[in-house]
């Protein structure tokens, strides 16, 4: 949607349930992965009445399997190796998947319309079961933005105006998705508040930065690599600019790209995306970790920091701390980043 991917070098057929790649099937490859996760998305909604939290396996044995995953199971119900899903009554989850279902229902509209419809249809379910729920101010300002670009009610943008004290409160977390929206709403105090908190958000920053570390960004190191939470901090700040372009730089999502390419410390200044650059992560924590090998275009969170002050990023493939792969928040804001500083010099 934000910047018109229609890439298309994989067939995947999930009726006959066949995946082949290097093989175009004259359908963008994201609104087939879209439709992949609604597949069990709203099907468990279907089934269960609520969204559920995960599906794992049973059992410590399983779940360190190092072979080939299809042999996890033998794929016969009751005998012991059947997955378990998880659910939970969670209004900050639903609001989160309320989010998520409105941004899919809008990609799909003209690919997929019923299901598109379904999307959206249960997205607003959800908001209305969750916005009453004291507090996640937070999650409530990413479901009505994406609801509001959905579906553009007033309704929906009248309930996002009356937060604005909350939102000025919490901007650093909750800002950038007004960004994504502030576009369709007139109320002038609005605007004038938000725009107001987000200038002071964006001075703290830039004094933070100078401070923490010489790479551009905010950097807060932990136990594990800081660099999936650099990377979701560069896709908030690309809405941040979109909104207030005036108020912004691009620096921070571009310094947050070349973070993640090998601008961050420590002697291994590896790039934390498999096969991206003249050096990168070649040994990681994913399906295929006990090959010592990885995955082209795995993103992995990087260099941790060992107290008080050493810089670790070990060629070794056990540290899920350093060297896992994610899809969702690693592999996804990654792709989000190279595109949106693609765009910027076009």
């Amino acid at each position: 949607e934000e910047f018109g991917l229609d890439h298309d070098a994989t067939t995947i057929d999930q009726e006959n349930r066949l995946v082949e790649i290097h093989r175009p099937d004259g359908r963008p490859d994201a609104i087939q992965q879209i439709e992949h996760g609604l597949a069990t998305i709203l099907g468990g909604y279907r089934s269960l009445g609520r969204i559920y939290r995960g599906i794992i396996c049973s059992d410590l044995r399983q779940y360190v399997m190092l072979g080939d995953a299809a042999a996890m199971t033998d794929r016969i119900p009751g005998t012991g190796d059947d997955r378990w899903v998880f659910t939970e009554n969670n209004p900050r989850r639903e609001l989160q998947v309320a989010a998520g279902l409105a941004a899919a229902a809008r990609v799909l509209k003209d690919h997929n319309p019923e299901l598109a419809r379904e999307a959206l249809e249960t997205a607003l379910v959800m908001w209305e079961s969750n916005s009453r729920a004291p507090g996640n101010t937070v999650d409530k300002v990413d479901a009505l933005s994406e609801l509001i670009l959905a579906t553009g009610d007033p309704e929906l943008v009248a309930t996002l105006v009356s937060l604005q004290e909350s939102i000025s409160r919490s901007i650093s977390r909750c800002g950038w998705a007004v960004g994504h929206v502030i576009h369709m709403i007139d109320d002038a105090s609005f605007r004038t508040t938000v725009a107001g908190a987000v200038k002071e958000y964006q001075a703290r920053l830039q004094k933070e930065q100078a401070t923490d570390s010489p790479y551009g960004v905010p950097y807060k190191p932990n136990i594990w690599g800081a660099g999936w939470t650099i990377q979701e901090f560069g896709v908030e700040q690309y809405f941040f600019h979109k909104g207030w372009p005036e108020l912004t730089s691009t620096d921070f999502f571009e310094n947050a790209l070349h973070f993640i390419l090998g601008v961050h410390p420590g002697s291994n200044n590896a790039s934390f995306v498999s096969g991206v650059g003249s050096e990168s992560i070649r040994v990681a924590y994913g399906v295929n970790r006990a090959d010592w090998s990885f995955i082209p275009g795995g993103v992995v969170s990087g260099t941790a920091l060992i107290r008080p002050d050493l810089p670790e990023l070990k060629t070794w493939p056990y540290l899920w701390q350093q060297t896992e792969y994610v899809m969702g928040g690693g592999a996804t804001n990654y792709m989000f980043l190279i595109l949106a500083v693609d765009s910027l010099y076009r």
